[in-house]
């Protein structure tokens, strides 16, 4: 085996707030409020908490694709701190991972006390285009993970691999537009270890018969990757990624 905007349902956000600013704007007047001699001030309005959605990238792969039309399509992958399978935060991610990888190898299934016991990390995965809806010209591999381990992917375009059992034999990219991954990662000892997913490798890459390229293949490593002596696990090297019909990094041992 080869080897990641808040929307309500198609509106955006802008779009339900204006609904709510006109609704009461038809017929009926807005009840003016009682004068009752009170001198009332506004509270001072407190910024709204933030949150940045790339504060936790450990790296990101970028790369050019072509479209079956030949127009040029930018793809990315970011891959993101990973957490416990027990963590409250990872709530969203091992339901996201169940709900694809639940039947494990089909003997075992994976569930979430499955996952406890195994000391599961999961890292979540981002994937991205710079215009969507366009067929590549060859359907992408998507590499994220360990061959030992299950991947989930899911999003417009994303279809397990052929030949193998779903989340153990990868993904195939064929449309663009933004989809989703996660690597499972797990301990034989129980305890999560959260510099497992340097073991693992990730990117892209294109049946080399099939005429189609990757090129202008760029990864870029963040201060929190780095962390936890990543520069000790060999292949990764960002400079020796691409080679023209593969954009990939990760562990290359055994």
């Amino acid at each position: 085996m080869g080897v990641p905007f808040i929307r309500l349902a198609g509106t955006s956000v802008a779009a339900v707030m204006l609904v709510v600013g006109l609704t009461g704007c038809g017929g009926e007047a807005t009840p003016e409020p009682s004068d009752s001699g009170a001198v009332s001030e506004s509270p001072s309005p407190s910024a709204e908490p933030t949150t940045d959605p790339n504060a936790d990238v450990l790296f990101t792969i970028t790369a050019n694709v072509r479209a079956v039309d030949g127009r040029t399509i930018g793809i990315s992958m970011a891959a993101h701190a990973p957490l416990a399978s027990t963590d409250d935060a990872a709530a969203d991610i091992r339901a996201q991972f169940l709900s694809v990888c639940g039947a494990g190898t089909g003997a075992q299934p994976i569930t979430e006390q499955y996952l406890e016991d195994n000391g599961s990390t999961l890292v979540r995965i981002s994937l991205a285009s710079t215009t969507p809806d366009l067929t590549f010209a060859s359907p992408i591999q998507l590499f994220f993970g360990s061959p030992y381990f299950a991947q989930s992917a899911s999003g417009a375009g994303i279809t397990p691999s052929q030949g193998g059992q779903v989340c153990f034999n990868g993904f195939d990219w064929s449309k663009s537009g933004d989809a989703r991954g996660v690597a499972d990662f797990e301990n034989s000892d129980g305890v999560p270890d959260f510099s497992q997913w340097h073991f693992g490798r990730y990117g892209f890459s294109v049946d080399p018969n099939s005429g189609a390229t990757i090129e202008a293949c760029k990864v870029t490593i963040s201060e929190i990757g780095m962390k936890d002596n990543l520069s000790d696990a060999p292949g990764w090297d960002p400079t020796s990624a691409g080679d023209g019909i593969s954009c990939t990094i990760g562990y290359v041992g055994e």
